[in-house]
């Protein structure tokens, strides 16, 4: 009866905090220039609240890399229509420094910009993420627009333990489910 117990608490945890990666292509117009390029954003489902994040971004402009850091929108709200969820977010956040080692921390720009203002939709379901973002840093003169479209990896048939591929871990977790 224990294992059941326990097994209904990891159930429910597990399902409290829900993490899904979106890897696709971000679009970043600054003053009509637009840059294009692949990225990925993690949208965590927290008691109905969502929070979306990229980590480490680097804004690519041909030969251009500028490290902006952790962009990260906590606490938005989500309403469901017709197996979408809509979330929105209209507020100021500090962009934290990126964690990629082959970036000084005092080379992420997104902390020395302050309070970014952010305004931000987006639509999504469990295979795909559509994101518009609109901020307008008054101070530099300059209004970005964002767009995301993306969709989560293919998970393999029989990857049981979410890894990316199927192996004896798989074979292993799954002995071990038929055993308890």
């Amino acid at each position: 009866m224990r294992k059941f117990f326990a097994f209904v608490a990891s159930v429910a945890c597990a399902f409290s905090a829900m993490a899904t990666n979106y890897q696709g292509e971000l679009t970043v117009t600054v003053n009509d220039e637009t840059a294009v390029q692949g990225t990925e954003i993690t949208v965590t489902n927290t008691d109905g609240l969502y929070d979306l994040s990229i980590k480490n971004f680097k804004l690519v402009s041909g030969e251009l890399v500028l490290p902006v850091g952790n962009i990260e929108l906590k606490g938005c709200q989500g309403t469901d229509a017709y197996g979408i969820t809509t979330i929105k977010f209209n507020n100021s956040v500090t962009i934290a420094p990126g964690d990629d080692p082959n970036v000084a921390t005092e080379d992420w720009m997104g902390p020395m910009l302050g309070e970014v203002p952010i305004e931000m939709t987006a639509k999504l379901n469990d295979q795909v993420l559509s994101v518009n973002i609109d901020i307008n840093l008054a101070l530099l003169e300059q209004i970005i627009k964002v767009s995301f479209v993306g969709n989560t990896p293919a998970s393999l048939e029989g990857d049981l333990t979410k890894d990316g591929v199927v192996n004896v871990s798989d074979v292993t977790s799954l002995v071990n489910k038929v055993l308890e």
